[in-house]
């Protein structure tokens, strides 16, 4: 699985070309200007994910001290793109009207929740990376968070809209979820990496249950509103 995830995150990322067609990729052709966080973040995220694709390549093709200096970049390339998110969703909502923001605020919690889960995952790969089994779980757990903007981005354009929105994110939290259940399980590792694992992956459907629960609660309103305050952008 891990020598092959090169292929399924070459795969995301030309997907990620269809989902951000319409409201991004299409844009550069017309007069108006995208704003300079978007193509900070949409920058960042392409490197990272570069990054998912090439890394699996060089251990596929026994390149292991090309992979460790190449990894290298992770130091610098996963915080940028923590920091790429938050800037994005700030500025997003920051430029919303009192009234527009008050409809949208729950949604804030999308972007929010995947910077959390990647933030984690990549702390735990990095913590974990002369750990094989683990940091390479957690490498690709990096990669699942970008599951619910392009998934759910194609569902949102290119099939019949779903009944309720939150529907949405049963199918992209549940796709994320059910890999993170099979890595624990495949490959073997031993009982005592499989228990880390287990500990560190707990943290997604957590966070991803908070969508369907606190989000929708006017106690995230208050979080949302604080974090709109902020100075950021």
């Amino acid at each position: 699985m891990f020598r092959s995830s090169g292929y399924w995150f070459a795969a995301l990322l030309v997907a990620a070309g269809f989902a951000f067609w319409p409201r991004y990729l299409s844009r550069f052709a017309l007069p108006e200007p995208i704003d300079r966080y978007t193509h900070f973040h949409a920058a960042v995220a392409t490197a990272w994910c570069l990054l998912l694709i090439i890394q699996p390549f060089l251990i596929r093709g026994g390149r292991r001290e090309l992979h460790r200096k190449i990894g290298i970049l992770a130091w610098i390339v996963g915080p940028l793109l923590v920091i790429a998110s938050l800037l994005l969703t700030h500025a997003r909502f920051r430029a919303m009207d009192a009234a527009t923001f008050r409809t949208e605020a729950p949604n804030m919690y999308l972007p929010l929740q995947g910077t959390v889960t990647f933030a984690w995952a990549w702390a735990l790969a990095m913590a974990l990376r002369k750990t094989q089994p683990l940091h390479a779980r957690f490498m690709i757990a990096t990669g699942l968070t970008l599951l619910d903007p392009v998934v759910g981005r194609i569902l949102g354009f290119y099939v019949p809209p779903f009944a309720n929105p939150l529907h949405y994110q049963l199918v992209t939290f549940g796709l994320c979820d059910a890999i993170l259940l099979a890595l624990i399980e495949r490959p073997r590792m031993a009982p005592r990496l499989k228990r880390t694992f287990v500990l560190g992956a707990a943290v997604f459907p957590l966070v991803h249950f908070g969508w369907f629960t606190y989000a929708q609660r006017p106690a995230w309103f208050r979080v949302a509103e604080w974090f709109r305050s902020l100075p950021l952008t």
